[in-house]
């Protein structure tokens, strides 16, 4: 199988137990979601020194909405940053955690991936949700977020691109 079909399967797995909450506000849509989650998902690239970083790959589009719990889709998406050879993911992992713990309105934990790698869980009141793996094989930080929900007309299309 390969990476980016790995990363995809991942992705959907850990985006189906993806927090589902309303969107405090009621109009926000599509758009909206991706948007803000892409650029959370910039947002904690930037505490990356740039120097730090080989090459990046975000999702611009996903070929599934996941329904929430008490209605409504939330968009899912990925950044995957390969570091640098002299980068340390261990410490970069470590400030993320320190910086997202300082924002109001969001929780940081950590864990271990079902690789058994070091991650954060960082969710926002309004829940979105990223999970940043550290993978020392690849000296890589896999970033699998997930937008808060949001309402959309009828139900998502099978083969259609979000």
């Amino acid at each position: 199988m390969s990476y980016a079909v790995s990363v995809l399967c991942l992705a959907a797995s850990l985006a189906a137990c993806a927090p589902a909450t309303e969107p405090r506000s009621p109009s926000m849509d599509l758009a909206t979601a991706k948007q803000s989650t892409r650029a959370q998902q910039d947002e904690l690239l930037s505490v990356v020194p740039s120097a730090a970083v080989s090459r990046t790959r975000q999702t611009e589009t996903s070929r599934a909405l996941f329904e929430c719990e008490t209605g409504g889709f939330y968009w899912p998406g990925t950044l995957d940053i390969v570091l640098s050879e002299v980068a340390d993911g261990a410490a970069l992992l470590e400030q993320i955690k320190a910086d997202w713990s300082a924002k109001s309105g969001w929780t940081v934990r950590d864990k271990r991936s079902v690789n058994g790698d070091p991650e954060l869980v960082i969710v926002s009141e309004e829940g979105y949700r990223h999970a940043i793996e550290f993978n020392p094989e690849r000296n890589a930080l896999n970033i699998l977020s997930s937008s808060a929900c949001f309402q959309m007309e009828g139900k998502p299309e099978p083969g259609v691109e979000y």
